[in-house]
């Protein structure tokens, strides 16, 4: 990781009241209800934080060909995720910001917004498919050190809401949004090492969170599949599959190192960014890696097909 985004963490519960939509933070992202429709070919999109750039592949199958590299404005992207009608969203660490993009049958336009997440490192990002609600993991706080989970509602530009847990230094890692919308973070504790990494619930992405897997080694990525069950990485071990957001056991073996993974349309493969340069694609029954294809522009931290599942 980089040293500017490894960072700090930890915190007692954050402002758990939104702001009214439409004015001041609480400035909404214009747009139809529900998403307008995705207008064509498969992409995948990748991250590379080291480059400070995004990659744009068309995919046929599981054939990726590289036709576009974005740079603009972009510094030290990590999680990424597109939602099933193609828009793209790219924690954008450097800037302190997550940028959304619009896919359209010749690639991402944009980014038609940005999401403010001043003061903070944002490093993940997740969405649910109406894009009225956004969390962002945040790794560190420059003005508390600690990390924290972002949370936007009603295409909100700025947080309605920040939470934190507990009272150590945390650093912020993956994040995700299950069916029900609640919000799951995960991240290591800088205060307690030995205790590892672990992931916590936010019920309807509120406080106080409830903590529901520990012992992870190093967490990095986390995605719920249709039916509600969490895949998580540990980078020094693999994915884990969960029943739900319990029985959590290995699932998918022989990355590099693995840091983040999204579904495509209809959960047909589960793609993984592997930071020792590839992206794969996974088969979400029997966790085999069925491609690998080398990364064009560097080593990847994020990772999302688009349209997403």
């Amino acid at each position: 990781m980089l040293a500017a985004v490894a960072c700090l963490g930890g915190c007692v519960g954050g402002s758990s009241a939104a702001p009214a939509v439409g004015t001041g933070s609480g400035t909404v992202l214009a747009g139809p209800r529900p998403d307008a429709q995705f207008y064509g070919n498969d992409f995948v999109y990748s991250a590379q934080p080291y480059g400070n750039n995004v990659s744009v592949y068309t995919r046929k199958g599981l054939s990726l060909t590289l036709v576009e590299t974005l740079s603009d404005g972009i510094s030290a992207p990590q999680g990424t995720i597109s939602t099933p009608s193609g828009w793209w969203y790219v924690a954008n660490a450097g800037d302190a910001n997550v940028l959304v993009y619009r896919s359209t049958r010749s690639g991402p336009k944009g980014p038609k917004a940005t999401l403010g997440d001043s003061g903070e490192v944002p490093v993940n990002v997740s969405v649910n498919p109406d894009r009225d609600l956004v969390a962002v993991s945040n790794a560190a706080s420059a003005t508390s050190g600690t990390g924290s989970l972002s949370v936007y509602l009603n295409r909100a530009l700025q947080p309605s809401r920040v939470l934190t847990y507990g009272s150590d230094l945390l650093a912020g890692r993956g994040v995700a949004i299950d069916p029900q919308g609640d919000c799951f973070w995960s991240f290591n504790d800088l205060s307690n090492p030995s205790a590892l990494g672990s992931i916590v619930e936010f019920p309807q992405c509120n406080a106080p969170g409830e903590l529901v897997i520990s012992g992870i080694t190093n967490p990095g990525g986390m995605v719920f599949d249709q039916s509600g069950n969490l895949y998580y990485i540990d980078e020094a071990s693999g994915i884990y599959k969960c029943r739900q957001t319990s029985q959590c056991t290995p699932f998918a073996t022989g990355f590099g190192l693995p840091v983040n993974l999204n579904f495509d349309a209809n959960q047909k493969h589960l793609w993984v960014a592997d930071a020792t340069g590839y992206l794969d694609a996974v088969n979400p029954t029997t966790g085999k890696i069925e491609s690998q294809t080398i990364s064009i522009n560097g080593d990847p931290y994020g990772i999302a097909p688009s349209p997403g599942g």
